[in-house]
């Protein structure tokens, strides 16, 4: 069963009345997707520790030019008009292939995207570019955006769903040993809430796991899943087919 909401931020620590507990948090931003899948209620994350990260972390995690160009095609934000086309009754047909250049911490994105079906528009194809120079503050602000999105996961299970039956008896009973606010977490949370160490950037391993064969409602998923070993427990986080592995506490 899931634990109680505990009014007590996740993130900062404070509990009331140092904290104000008046709004839901979404694990992942709505405007990328997430309606309804995974928000925490009021009670988890402090009204201060959301509005920083609504206003200034996810913000570079939406511009990134891997997911802005995915959630585009997949027509999951509606600002990205790179990606409309024109609704046909009679059904339109989306081919995109997307090739990817990474030099150092460069990384440019073309994407051909054919639509085939448009009123008047027989077969259109569109070639789109997104280019990032990414510096040490672009690479920090991913970081700690992933690192949110996975430890928030953690949460949701914790105090919304019942983690049991997602990640695995083993690990949840490490989190209840461990404690969710216990100072083994500190480290996650001094990096995603305040970006401690300055001096470097914490690591994350992207994988692209891209698969052409399937459907579109399977390219829209996203969430991951949490491992235990006996050193410590690290996340595999995919945003759609886009996919990370962070470390989030080590138990040495």
């Amino acid at each position: 069963m899931a634990k109680s909401v505990p009014y007590r931020c996740i993130w900062c620590l404070k509990e009331p009345p140092n904290a104000v507990f008046e709004t839901e948090s979404h694990v992942l931003p709505k405007s990328i997707g997430n309606i309804k899948q995974q928000v925490l209620p009021p009670g988890v994350v402090c009204d201060g520790c959301n509005s920083f990260f609504g206003h200034d972390l996810e913000p570079n995690l939406i511009a990134e030019p891997i997911l802005s160009t995915l959630t585009g095609i997949l027509q999951l934000r509606d600002i990205d008009s790179q990606f409309t086309y024109e609704h046909s009754p009679s059904g339109i047909h989306r081919t995109a292939h997307t090739k990817a250049e990474i030099s150092g911490n460069s990384i440019t994105l073309t994407t051909q995207y054919e639509i085939e079906g448009q009123p008047n528009k027989p077969n259109e194809v569109r070639t789109i570019s997104k280019s990032k120079d990414y510096s040490k503050r672009d690479l920090s602000f991913l970081s700690r955006a992933v690192h949110k999105i996975s430890f928030e996961t953690l949460a949701h299970n914790q105090f919304v769903g019942t983690g049991i039956k997602r990640y695995g008896k083993e690990l949840v009973d490490k989190l209840v040993d461990i404690g969710f606010f216990s100072h083994s977490f500190d480290v996650i949370r001094n990096w995603v809430r305040w970006g401690e160490p300055q001096s470097s950037v914490r690591p994350v391993l992207r994988i692209q796991r891209f698969d052409a064969t399937k459907t579109l409602k399977q390219l829209s998923e996203w969430g991951g899943k949490g491992h235990y070993f006996r050193q410590g427990i690290y996340y595999e986080l995919n945003l759609y087919n886009d996919w990370f592995i962070v470390s989030l506490v080590l138990l040495l």
